[in-house]
């Protein structure tokens, strides 16, 4: 015959396991979706010839309009006269509806910078706004965690990368429109 009464151990465990689910409750609330299905013509303030100054040297970033549900562009760092680093960029649609951001790092001489590519996905477009988080479980070393792209006026685009899942970016990258 079975106790009705519950034993100290039953509700130490109950209080694990709630504390367990309010845990995993937090980390499901901290990952933010879209509120809505984006589009990628949504993202169109992108595109064109960006330029400023940053990591000790130029940087440029240029899109192509968006079309076939992608927008493809690259970046690129000089300092001294000499292009030192260059990312190949991606925004797509992939099938399941959900906007990434995918890019690579690329050393003068076609080096990557990391084995895979990097990978983000459209959280928020608020706007001229738009929020990228990591798919990843852990981004790789060096890799930012999220990034926003904004533009505050038709001329100007801001790039803030955040190295952390914190508020506070580690870089923020100011381009005037070219």
């Amino acid at each position: 015959m079975s106790s009705l009464k519950p034993s100290v151990h039953a509700w130490v465990g109950g209080a694990k396991g709630l504390a367990l689910v309010l845990s995993l409750c937090a980390v499901v609330a901290a990952q933010p979706t879209p509120l809505r299905p984006a589009e990628i013509a949504e993202l169109s303030w992108i595109t064109g010839h960006w330029a400023g100054e940053a990591f000790g040297g130029r940087i440029e970033e240029n899109w192509l309009e968006p079309t076939s549900e992608s927008l493809s562009g690259q970046f690129r760092l000089v300092n001294g006269g000499v292009a030192t680093m260059y990312e190949l960029l991606l925004i797509e649609k992939d099938g399941d509806g959900e906007i990434y951001y995918r890019f690579k790092h690329i050393s003068p001489g076609w080096q990557p910078r990391e084995a895979e590519r990097l990978e983000y996905r459209l959280t928020e477009l608020d706007g001229h706004k738009a929020t990228f988080r990591s798919t990843a479980a852990e981004p790789q070393p060096g890799a930012p965690w999220w990034f926003t792209y904004e533009s505050p006026t038709e001329d100007h685009l801001v790039v803030s990368i955040f190295g952390a899942a914190s508020d506070e970016a580690s870089a923020v990258l100011s381009m005037t429109r070219r």
